[in-house]
């Protein structure tokens, strides 16, 4: 598929935590890390989650960012009626798409999120046209971004209500006020998009906004913030305009409007 690149967008934000943070690391190494920067006496032989860390900084990758931000705005568009595809690997092989989606999109033929966020499925894949930077802690581990005590999760038996066997976890999650950088780049972005992507700025405002692990329990509620908007001319490159500021905040209002117009728009 030929394409003609007529613009590039370059979105620049922060999250700072509200809770808890916890994305997690599979290697004992990284535990054992975390547990001499933590500093204290466990009643465990080791601690069971732990923070995905990169160069000594905390991170959020760029697959969860991207995860997250489809869930949302596809989910929206469902429910104002508009016709999304469900991504093949969230259904069993013969299955029917649940209620409001449709058929995993062919990639010459993509539905308004697979545009941006691109598609794979037995038809083919088609990428998208948005690319998600790893969001990464401003300061390192070193820093006192962890939260001072493991976290104890316990689940109780029904019947003696006391901690079932195998169900007592510590976490070591990133503590609160903590903040993490990233970058969101783009090609030929239209109004729609770049509002549906400010309207998730908006939403964690109020606390709408989660990633990482145990979120249903405390955890991972993140408070976004768009720092700054360029867009560029593509050929030859240079930069168009930079939004900042006041006028960042205006552009951002602009786009959330074309967003909510383009939501109630019949399909």
């Amino acid at each position: 598929m030929f394409q003609k690149i007529e613009n590039l967008w370059r979105i620049e934000y922060k999250v700072v935590t509200k809770e808890p943070f916890l994305t997690q690391a599979v290697s004992e190494e990284i535990k054992r890390i975390i547990e001499d920067k933590i500093d204290k006496e466990i009643p465990k032989t080791s601690l069971d989650a732990v923070p995905l860390v990169i160069g000594g900084h905390a991170v959020i990758t760029g697959n969860a960012v991207k995860g997250l931000f489809r869930h949302k705005i596809s989910a929206k568009l469902t429910e104002a009626g508009h016709k999304v595809c469900v991504q093949e690997v969230k259904i069993e092989k013969n299955e029917n798409p649940p209620e409001g989606r449709k058929e995993p999109c062919e990639p010459k033929n993509p539905c308004f999120v697979c545009k941006w966020f691109g598609t794979m499925s037995r038809q083919g894949s088609r990428q998208g046209a948005l690319y998600f930077s790893f969001l990464k802690s401003v300061k390192s581990i070193d820093d006192g971004i962890l939260l001072e005590e493991p976290v104890p999760m316990v689940a109780l038996r029904d019947d003696t209500k006391a901690v079932s066997r195998h169900a007592f976890l510590l976490l070591a999650p990133v503590g609160e006020n903590v903040e993490f950088r990233g970058w969101i780049t783009g090609e030929n972005l239209e109004p729609e998009i770049l509002g549906a992507i400010a309207e998730i700025e908006a939403e964690s405002k109020e606390g709408f906004l989660k990633f990482g692990a145990f979120k249903t329990r405390g955890f991972g509620t993140v408070e976004m913030e768009i720092t700054r908007v360029c867009e560029f001319q593509a050929a030859p490159f240079k930069l168009r305009k930079a939004y900042e500021g006041e006028g960042l905040r205006e552009f951002l209002e602009n786009v959330r409007e074309k967003w909510n117009e383009f939501l109630v728009r019949p399909s």
